[in-house]
């Protein structure tokens, strides 16, 4: 009889412990707030204030030329597919300028040449020797 009782006792608490643990996903999910679902999703304005880039000779092979509309202190760089600068360069520019850098030495493959000027920022891909 005791041995009887106990089973039952046990397999109780394994009823309740199993049905709370049921309930458990259904009350997150209960708490989390309702998703907005749009027929039509939004395209992002482009940001008026990014620098304007413009690179000659597209694909290159000794020169880069990079030309902005940049004012005053910016920074040129020149980074592989790693994200990793191979080139940086930092000129002091007036507005419509161009700025020539020395690729012959890279090795040839896709490049992003990015140029930051104070909180400006404008990127380009190039590839180099072609």
């Amino acid at each position: 009889m005791k041995t009887s009782t106990f089973l039952v006792c046990l397999l109780a608490l394994l009823a309740v412990g199993t049905l709370a643990r049921a309930q458990a996903p259904a009350a997150k999910a209960a708490a989390a707030p309702p998703a907005l679902i749009t027929a039509k999703m939004e395209t992002p304005a482009a940001h008026t204030e990014a620098l304007k880039l413009r690179l000659d000779h597209n694909p290159v092979t000794n020169a880069l030329t990079v030309r902005t509309d940049a004012n005053g202190p910016t920074r040129i760089e020149v980074n592989g597919t790693d994200g990793r600068p191979v080139i940086t360069r930092d000129v002091l520019l007036g507005g419509e300028s161009s700025v020539v850098l020395n690729v012959a030495n890279l090795p040839r493959g896709a490049y992003i040449v990015t140029c930051v000027a104070g909180e400006r920022r404008g990127m380009k891909r190039v590839i180099l020797g072609q």
